[in-house]
């Protein structure tokens, strides 16, 4: 009996090797698969912040471009034809409802990659894009009443909101560290 209890301990002493070697495979292949998912999943991460804000600083970009054509061309000139007018009001237009109907997209976006701070300057361009839509649909009911004073004295106020546009979008393009 005791070369029968011999002969298994001998058969596991050598295979002890094998089944530690087996098991410590077994452990380095579920570990290496976390890292590997981990590292794919902050790759794709990475990707979606360039994706959103490039994204986002185009439609900034975009609504600023085209305040300062209406500043300078569409009401600040004389030589601009209505075909030039109506081609920057129907940007101006395209703009301001596409940065309108992905407002909270936006937010969102700012909120889950690059924080609060980033968010609460995004709110602060909103509310700056807000400002200076009021002032234009202001200035256009003047130009429909044909009452010049308050045309110059609306015109002055375009100018500081697009100021404070510029300001505002630079902050969440461009913030300082």
């Amino acid at each position: 009996m005791s070369d029968w209890f011999a002969n298994i301990a001998h058969s596991l002493a050598e295979q002890a090797g094998t089944w530690f070697i087996g098991l410590v495979v077994a452990l380095l292949g579920l570990v290496s698969g976390r890292l590997v998912e981990n590292i794919k999943f902050a790759l794709n991460r990475a990707d979606l912040r360039t994706k959103y804000y490039e994204e986002l600083a185009e439609e900034l970009s975009n609504i600023v471009f085209i305040v300062d054509r209406l500043v300078k061309v569409y009401y600040g000139s004389r030589w601009a034809s209505d075909e030039d007018r109506t081609a920057i009001a129907i940007a101006y237009n395209e703009s301001m409802n596409k940065i309108s109907r992905k407002e909270y997209v936006y937010l969102s976006w700012l909120r889950r990659y690059w924080g609060k701070k980033a968010a609460n300057a995004f709110v602060l361009a909103m509310q700056s894009i807000r400002a200076v839509d009021g002032v234009l649909i202001r200035l256009n009911d003047l130009n429909v009443l044909k009452d010049q004073a308050g045309k110059e004295s609306a015109m002055a106020d375009l100018e500081s909101a697009f100021r404070g546009l510029q300001v505002a979008v630079q902050s969440v393009l461009v913030p300082t560290i």
